[in-house]
């Protein structure tokens, strides 16, 4: 790359980071919302009440706004890392730790163009937001990122147990368990299970047996998943429509059915890995505007890969930009939707078109008939 595109994408990086700042200024009431629960949370972790609601009101309302925690036990315990700290020296840390782990991320995958990834994540209103809000999505980045690095690096067995910590958002992780099957990587998968097994039987250590009824009986609360209609995955479609459930079982199977034919065929890692993440968003049952940062890999290499078709680049630029967010917070969010879910749809479809072309090759003409012998 010439020293002037370099400039010029230095240039464009600054441009986002300064208006992604001056949102984050002018955002007065969002400000660590998630890292209050995260915080709070931890300190219940372990004691056997992290779901009482009564006790998790009280501790969070001392900062802020009381949010129902979503973490596993075994997640907010390692929280306690940073929550026996004063809460604002926490803030700085978590804030911080979030800043590096994005930055790991955007140098940690593999395949993806730097320059292109860091002017993403520079115009990105979603990374702005979870580094806002105190979101744990920059790990969740960091974690996948780092298991398809090994993966590349021949270490398969050391990746299971990486993306085993995608436990931390397991609800965005449903695109990882399609794309390690796909490509039979048996090895990865098996040791991703008995990490997670072993995360899982730290949290009934931890909470007791009990917990999972404490869990699901907290998710029903109205405001742990509150605006669905907002929600920029097929659970957000699908709640447009009459009969919401079955339309989103429907286009889950399709989804997650395309991220299988994909991740089957992808040569390419990093491409892979891109769409498990968009497909995993997708899928997820809860995620909101903040979660669209899954996104970034799959932008990038739609923008920097020269088989894609150009208007399909010019489709991730305007995500890239503020607008599907800002569409995503209006009254009437389906616009947003669309042109989120369309996209990744779109995506994987592309690049399973192609992919098919450059193994088939070009159709070859028939060659012409041989005269008939009089």
């Amino acid at each position: 790359m010439t020293p002037r595109a370099i400039l010029a994408i230095g240039f464009v990086c600054a441009l986002g980071l300064s208006f992604n700042l001056y949102m984050a200024a002018n955002n007065g009431t969002g400000w660590g919302v998630d890292f209050n629960q995260f915080y709070s949370a931890s300190k219940l972790a372990g004691t056997g009440r992290l779901y009482d609601w009564d006790a998790l009101r009280q501790i969070e309302a001392e900062r802020g706004q009381a949010v129902p925690t979503g973490r596993l036990p075994v997640v907010a315990f390692g929280v306690k890392l940073v929550g026996w700290m004063p809460y604002r020296a926490a803030q700085v840390v978590w804030l911080v730790a979030s800043v590096v782990a994005l930055i790991l991320f955007a140098l940690a995958w593999p395949g993806a163009n730097r320059l292109l990834m860091a002017a993403a994540l520079a115009w990105s209103m979603p990374v702005a937001l979870l580094l806002v809000y105190g979101q744990d999505t920059p790990f969740w980045l960091l974690w996948v990122a780092l298991g398809l690095l090994l993966l590349e690096r021949g270490r398969p067995r050391l990746a299971g147990v990486v993306f085993a910590l995608c436990i931390c958002k397991y609800h965005l992780s449903y695109g990882l368990p399609v794309f390690l099957l796909a490509q039979k990587r048996w090895s990865a998968l098996a040791s991703a299970c008995a990490a997670g097994a072993v995360l899982v039987a730290a949290c009934f250590a931890l909470e007791g047996w009990t917990w999972p009824a404490q869990y699901v009986a907290q998710a029903q609360f109205p405001m742990f998943s509150p605006a669905a209609f907002r929600m920029p995955n097929l659970h957000g479609v699908a709640w447009w429509f009459p009969w919401p459930v079955a339309v989103e079982i429907g286009l889950s199977a399709g989804v997650a059915a395309l991220l299988w034919m994909v991740c089957r065929r992808a040569s390419n890692l990093g491409v892979a890995g891109a769409a498990a993440a968009a497909g995993g968003l997708l899928l997820a049952g809860h995620c909101y505007a903040n979660d669209c940062a899954l996104l970034a890999p799959l932008l990038v290499f739609t923008i920097q890969r020269g088989s894609v078709p150009r208007w399909l680049k010019f489709w991730a630029l305007l995500l890239l930009t503020p607008a599907p967010t800002l569409l995503l917070t209006t009254s009437k969010p389906f616009a947003g939707q669309i042109l989120v879910v369309c996209f990744v749809v779109t995506a994987l479809v592309t690049e399973l078109v192609v992919k098919t072309s450059a193994v088939h090759g070009p159709r070859q003409a028939a060659p012409p008939a041989a005269p008939l012998e009089t």
